[in-house]
């Protein structure tokens, strides 16, 4: 017989307890409080003036709300290795819809009516992605690195099939008008979309059931689905959430680049996997805060925005400091993680 789903206790295990998650927050804002400082003094003239913070603003979105949907698919105690793929395709068919539905010199409203379905696709494509990989997991039972790895080859080769291998051009200024548009000059509207993102996932993991069984998931399958849990259901609907929100950073790049092609923001996968370690998700399971990994993304855009004002920094130096930092942050996060279970030991054999 199963037992009846205590969200109280669920919620508890999953989210853990408030002392932690602030300290790990605190430790994070440290952190990009000395980075900021850092670059402040090594560029003055340049870091911290309007126009470099405001395309700091502008430019982190994307991958955010890419490491929104990481977070998610690691809480479940998986991965997500075709956000990027997933994002290019629903770029390309969001792009391909403008491009020969909306004329030249097309009238305002058939022009915003016509982003609204583009966008709709895009979705719709993200559902679809992340559908696939929900399923061959759950319902298969394929490891999820090699069913979201697989999943990333077909839909890349989707996206070369589709476009051939080149890129799609010629937009509309619909979309980048209002993809580049800041509201009082200032706030970037990518911005403002990835603060809508931040606040629905973590509404979804701190105030519904959703959340608690996807926390319970990621903990111990095997628990959750004595006490009632619905694991394939929780698994899929990660995964498709996962999907929406790739969908949703690939339209924002088209927006930034006014073009869509299968092979942009290759590098947003590892920045996607080191944000969501940065920000505290354990890569295991069971744990992860919207709060961290937003701290995170700040952390990861202050330090890219600062290394493009050293030219002798390449890309290829960039991708090794990235890889460095998230072997870093793996090793103190276990090392951490085994010093607390030690002390829980020692606190369990002293009572």
């Amino acid at each position: 017989m199963k037992k009846r789903l205590n969200v109280g206790s669920l919620q508890k295990r999953g989210a853990g307890s408030i002392s932690s998650q602030d300290t790990g927050v605190r430790r994070l804002l440290i952190i990009l409080a000395a980075v900021i400082v850092l670059f402040s003094i090594l560029q003055p003239e340049v870091f911290l003036t309007k126009d470099y913070i405001v395309s700091m603003l502008y430019l982190f979105p994307e991958f955010g709300i890419l490491a929104l949907g990481m977070m998610l698919c690691m809480i479940s105690g998986g991965i997500d290795l075709s956000v990027v793929s997933t994002a290019n395709l629903s770029g390309i068919v969001c792009c391909s819809i403008l491009v020969r539905m909306v004329p030249e010199n097309a009238a305002p409203g058939l022009a915003v009516a016509m982003l609204l379905v583009s966008i709709l696709a895009a979705v719709l494509v993200g559902v679809c992605g992340g559908l696939l990989n929900g399923v061959l997991i759950s319902k298969l039972g394929i490891p999820p690195i090699l069913a979201t790895l697989g999943g990333s080859d077909l839909i890349m080769g989707i996206a070369l099939a589709f476009t051939k291998g080149s890129s799609i051009s010629g937009l509309p200024p619909i979309l980048s008008n209002v993809g580049t548009h800041h509201i009082f000059g200032v706030l970037p509207v990518t911005l403002v979309v990835f603060v809508i993102c931040a606040l629905i996932v973590a509404w979804r993991l701190e105030k519904t059931t959703y959340g608690y069984k996807l926390f319970m998931v990621g903990s111990n399958a095997k628990a959750s689905r004595y006490a009632g849990v619905d694991n394939d259901k929780i698994i899929i609907q990660t995964y498709v959430t996962s999907g929406i929100l790739s969908a949703v950073a690939g339209v924002l790049m088209c927006a930034r680049f006014n073009s869509a092609r299968a092979g942009v923001g290759v590098s947003y996968t590892m920045q996607a996997i080191l944000i969501s370690v940065l920000g505290g998700t354990d890569p295991n399971g069971g744990f992860g805060t919207v709060r961290g990994v937003t701290v995170a993304i700040l952390i990861l855009q202050v330090l890219s925005s600062g290394f493009n004002m050293f030219p002798f920094l390449s890309n290829f130096y960039r991708d090794l400091i990235w890889g460095v930092v998230l072997i870093l942050v793996m090793a103190y996060n276990h090392v951490s993680n085994l010093r607390k279970l030690k002390k829980e030991r020692e606190a369990l054999q002293i009572k």
